[in-house]
C-alpha cells in the first residue's frame, strides 16, 4: 500500500538540529582548539631543531579579538570565559599579562568559576607569581572548586611549592589532603619526597662522571672536587625559572669563584647544540664549568640526584657532604647562604 506524501513524512522520526553550544562555553572551545594548533606549531618547530625557549604561539589575532568582544558584552558568565581565555591566550603567546588586566580577572571571575577548567595552571601560575594577591583566591578555588580535576591539579602543584620552598609544615599538610582527597594522588607525591631525600643536606652526594661540554677527553667526578666546595645547578636553556635564577648564579660567580669553591651546571638541553648560543648572549655566559647529559630526566644522574624538576641546585662540601640544597640556593637565598658556608 502507498502512503501519500504528508502521511510519510509523519511517519519519519523527527530531524533536530543539534541544540546550540552556550556562549561561554563556545569560547572556551574556541582556546582549546588554538592550543591545539599552537601545541602542533611548536612540535613542529622542536623537530626541525628549534630551541622551545625561542617558541611563541601567535594569538595576535585572538587577543585583539578577546579585547573587542569584553569591551562589549555585557553577560557575566561570558565575560568570565572571556578574561580567563585572554590569560590563557596570553600564557601560549609568552605574554605577560597588565597588572589592570589580572584585576579584572580577580574582580569579575569567581574562584569557583568553570571557566578555570581551561587550564588549572593559569591559577597555579599566578598563586606563584603573586601570592600576595592571587594566593588566598587559589587557595579558595582548591578547597571549594566543584570540578575536582582541577581540586586536584591545585592541591598537588600547592604540595610541589611547598616542597621546592623546604616548607615543612606546607608541604606536610597538603600531603595530608592529597592522602584524604585523592589518595591514588599520594604515591606520586611521595614520589617526589623520596626524590628530595636522596640530596637532603648533611647526606653523601652520589658518585658522578660526566663529561666536560665541549672537550670530551675532560671528565667531572665528584672526586674531582674533593676539597673543595661545588655548586652543581642542573638546568636547560628552555626552562624559564632556570633562566630567572641566572642573575643570581652570575653575582654568586663574580662574588665567590675562588680555589675553594667551584660551578658546575648540569643540562638537560634537548640537544647540546642550544647550549652554545645562549652562552653567547651577553647576559648568559655562565663562565663556569659544564656537562651536558643527554637523557635528561631519563637518566642515570637525574634517577642518582633524584632531580624530577628543574631548576635544582645543590652545594656540595670540601668532604663530599650535601651542604645545602633547594630553596637555599634560590635567589636572593644563594647569596646568603654562600656567605654563611664560605664565611664572607
Amino acid at each position: 500500500m502507498l502512503l501519500a506524501l504528508p502521511t510519510l513524512l509523519l511517519c519519519l522520526p523527527t530531524l533536530q538540529a543539534p541544540a546550540p553550544v552556550p556562549a561561554p562555553q563556545a569560547v572556551l572551545d574556541a582556546a582549546r582548539a588554538k592550543a591545539k594548533s599552537v601545541s602542533e606549531a611548536r612540535a613542529a618547530f622542536v623537530k626541525s631543531g628549534g630551541n622551545t625557549k625561542d617558541f611563541k604561539g601567535d594569538c595576535s589575532k585572538e587577543l585583539t579579538d578577546l579585547e573587542a568582544r569584553l569591551a562589549a558584552e555585557k553577560r557575566p558568565e561570558v565575560r568570565q570565559a572571556l578574561l580567563v581565555s585572554r590569560l590563557f591566550h596570553l600564557q601560549l603567546a609568552k605574554g605577560t599579562p597588565t597588572a589592570e588586566q589580572l584585576d579584572q580577572t580577580l574582580r569579575e571571575v569567581p574562584s569557583t568559576s568553570s571557566c578555570w577548567t581551561l587550564d588549572a595552571g593559569l591559577l597555579a601560575t599566578r598563586a606563584e607569581k603573586d601570592p600576595r594577591t592571587w594566593g588566598p583566591y587559589v587557595a579558595e578555588a582548591r578547597a571549594k572548586h566543584p570540578d575536582a580535576g582541577l581540586r586536584r591539579t591545585l592541591l598537588f602543584e600547592q604540595f610541589l611549592g611547598r616542597l621546592d620552598a623546604g616548607d615543612e609544615a606546607g608541604w606536610q599538610a597538603a600531603m595530608a589532603d592529597i592522602k584524604a582527597q585523592f589518595p591514588p594522588l599520594a604515591e606520586r607525591a611521595q614520589a617526589f619526597l623520596d626524590a628530595e631525600a636522596k640530596t637532603a643536606p648533611g647526606k653523601p652526594a652520589p658518585a658522578f662522571t660526566v663529561k666536560a661540554l665541549g672537550d670530551p677527553k675532560t671528565t667531572y667526578t665528584l672526586d674531582s672536587f674533593k676539597g673543595r666546595y661545588v655548586l652543581i645547578d642542573f638546568w636547560a636553556t628552555w626552562c624559564p625559572d632556570c633562566r630567572v635564577e641566572l642573575p643570581a648564579l652570575h653575582a654568586a660567580w663574580a662574588k665567590h669563584q675562588s680555589a675553594s669553591l667551584d660551578f658546575l651546571s648540569l643540562s638537560f638541553d634537548r640537544r647540546v647544540e642550544h647550549i652554545a648560543p645562549f652562552r653567547q648572549q651577553a647576559a648568559t655566559p655562565m663562565p663556569w664549568k659544564h656537562a651536558f647529559i643527554e637523557e635528561g630526566f631519563q637518566s642515570p644522574l637525574a634517577e642518582a640526584f633524584g632531580v624530577k624538576s628543574i631548576p635544582k641546585a645543590l652545594l656540595i662540601g670540601p668532604d663530599g657532604k650535601i651542604v645545602a640544597s633547594g630553596a637555599q640556593l634560590r635567589g636572593a637565598n644563594l647569596e646568603k647562604t654562600l656567605a654563611k658556608v664560605l664565611g664572607n
